[in-house]
């Protein structure tokens, strides 16, 4: 016999039954997408000012600093897109939503920022073997101008960056950016008064390699979204030992725990219970989800019920004798 915690209308196509006892934050609102919109036309102007005046002074930190922007206005292009492909209805064809084309975008955004860090630390290493005279006045007026919109941007979307990986890596483009600026100012700052203009390729190796060293952990954390792997903060162990310490259950086993997008979490298992349970199956069913959530914070739970413990890896859920 099997019964399965789905608690879904089956003739329903959008709405769930299950009531989850908590709320997934998530910044797919009108409000967030606007934010972004704003952000991307505010980067793309600065990137235009940065790369004029990377041009004029002949500084590659300054143009460092326009790509980098250049990626920032593409990650927010690609982080608008997904949030709202994101509030997308489901459908039979995509039962799960389309909440993950936000992991899909992080994932783009950061590989593209990885990418740009390598070119930069390239040209870096070029500029120290060819140095070029920098025209520090132009430099320091334009990296100025570009920290004050990477400050504004980076206000615009720290609060929704806590809540999605999708915002998250924008956010980081930009404060790597503001970042960059500010050791633009300084390095325009000291060139102008010390004639170092070694400064502009050192200061471009040291963004890049800050760039691929806070890139790394979120390539990592969007992969194992994608590779379906057990959400962080949610420990296998002590989920098994949760339910199987509830009164009924036997043992529980063919545990898979998944995330769509680094908040909505789901489980699916088996459960062996014992024979007097038969008859109030929903109570258990109802209870052990009870405990799921409250305990580990996992509102999509499948669980189905077995009176015999798995036998040569069937698992029916069917009387068969433990003897077998």
């Amino acid at each position: 016999m099997t019964a399965e915690n789905h608690k879904h209308d089956r003739n329903r196509d959008h709405n769930h039954d299950h009531d989850h006892g908590h709320s997934h934050s998530h910044v797919s609102s009108g409000t967030s997408e606007r934010r972004l919109a704003l952000s991307l036309v505010l980067n793309l102007v600065i990137t235009l000012t940065e790369v004029a005046g990377g041009l004029l002074s002949n500084s590659l930190a300054l143009l460092s600093d326009a790509v980098h922007n250049l990626s920032d206005a593409s990650s927010l292009g690609v982080s608008w897109l997904a949030s709202r492909i994101s509030r997308m209805q489901r459908t039979p064809a995509h039962s799960f939503g389309f909440r993950r084309a936000e992991i899909l975008a992080s994932l783009v955004n950061t590989v593209a920022l990885m990418g740009i860090g390598v070119f930069l630390l390239v040209e870096a290493v070029r500029k120290f073997l060819h140095p070029e005279p920098v025209v520090g006045v132009v430099m320091l007026v334009v990296a100025v101008v570009g920290l004050l919109g990477n400050l504004f941007t980076a206000w615009l979307l720290h609060a929704d960056s806590r809540d999605s990986f999708n915002i998250r890596s924008a956010y980081l483009h930009i404060v790597m950016d503001s970042l960059s600026s500010v050791g633009v100012i300084a390095a325009a700052l000291l060139m102008m008064v010390f004639g170092w203009t070694w400064l502009d390729p050192l200061l471009t190796l040291a963004v890049s390699l800050y760039v691929l060293w806070e890139s790394w952990p979120l390539l990592k954390a969007s992969i194992h979204i994608l590779m379906q792997g057990t959400p962080e903060g949610v420990r296998v162990d002590a989920l098994i030992a949760e339910v199987e310490a509830q009164t009924d259950v036997v043992d529980m086993h063919h545990v898979h725990l998944w995330t769509t997008d680094g908040s909505e979490l789901f489980l699916e298992a088996h459960v062996t219970v014992c024979e007097q349970a038969r008859s109030r199956t929903d109570e258990l069913l109802a209870r052990l989800s009870g405990r799921i959530l409250e305990e580990f914070g996992i509102g999509h739970v499948t669980l189905q019920l077995e009176f015999a413990r798995c036998v040569g890896g069937g698992c029916s859920g069917l009387d068969i004798s433990r003897d077998k």
